[in-house]
Parts: C-alpha cells; sequence; structure tokens
C-alpha cells in the first residue's frame, strides 16, 4: 500500500512567539495563531497554570505519531473508532534531566484490527513519518506498546 506524502506541504520553517508573565509562566502563541499556557508548580516559582514543558514534549511526540498511526489505519482501511495514547517519560537524575526513554501506549479501539496492523503502523509512523519521534530517538529510547479493544462495527468510541 503507497501512503501519499501530505507532509510535503507542510512548511519548512515553524514559529512560534512566547511571552513572560513575569513569574515561571510563559503564553505561547504559534505562528498559525494556537495557544498554550507553559508554567512551572508552585515548588519551583510558578502558579501551576499550564503544563511543564518536558511535559510539552511528551504531548507533541504523541500527537505526531498519534496522527500518523490515525492516517496509516484509516488508508488501510481500517474500522478505526478511537485511539488513545498514555505516554510516560523517564527523566535522567542529573541537570538537565533529559529523557533517557519514553514509553508510548497506544489503545486502539475498532471492530477490524489486529495486531499486526498496529505494529505496522506505529512502526511505519516512529521509524519513518513523525518528525517528534525522529529528533527524540537520537537522544532517548522510544518503547512502545499496543491494546486494542474490539468493538461492533460502526459503533462510535
Amino acid at each position: 500500500m503507497k501512503i501519499k506524502e501530505p507532509y510535503k506541504k507542510i512548511s519548512k520553517v515553524v514559529g512560534a512567539t512566547v511571552e513572560w508573565n513575569g513569574k515561571m509562566g510563559f503564553r505561547c502563541v504559534s505562528d498559525s495563531g494556537h495557544e498554550v499556557i507553559c508554567d512551572a508548580s508552585p515548588a519551583h516559582g510558578g502558579e501551576d497554570s499550564g503544563a511543564r514543558p518536558m511535559e510539552f514534549l511528551l504531548f507533541a511526540l504523541s500527537g505526531c505519531t498519534g496522527m500518523d498511526v490515525a492516517m496509516i489505519l484509516k488508508k488501510k482501511k481500517r474500522d478505526l473508532q478511537g485511539l488513545k495514547i498514555k505516554i510516560h517519560g523517564q527523566r535522567a537524575p542529573n541537570h538537565p534531566h533529559v529523557y533517557e526513554a519514553i514509553t508510548l501506549e497506544y489503545i486502539a479501539t475498532g471492530s477490524d484490527l489486529t495486531d499486526d496492523d498496529i505494529r505496522w503502523a506505529i512502526d511505519l509512523s516512529l521509524e519513518k513519518y513523525c518528525s517528534v519521534a525522529g529528533m527524540l530517538k537520537k537522544i532517548c529510547k522510544l518503547n512502545y506498546r499496543w491494546k486494542i479493544v474490539k468493538s461492533q462495527p460502526g459503533d462510535s468510541a
């Protein structure tokens, strides 16, 4: 099966503006116009008004691979009704506390999904399409597992 390359339309330059709130928080606005708040916990001088920077890396990885896996399974004409990704990062004990390993757990819901389908889609994402995985796997180990939740054809997840 040939997968079209929708990624060729993606700009090669990506940007954002990040504005400090005077404490430990930042308002982050992407060039595409979307906003998120980044903040530290009160124990680290923040107000806990947003996710931590290292959590954003987990969001980015799981969102990127999730888009790939959903697209790949849909192109394979599988009845994907739901996809949830639980992700955990193990950080180094010393500064700068980089991720040493990240584990992704894909929970896919559908009536005709098989282990081979899911493994193939995840491998294709993490090895070829997901830019975030391509960067992170250069510095940390990416592990994954999956679970299939069987449903009736046409059910909504």
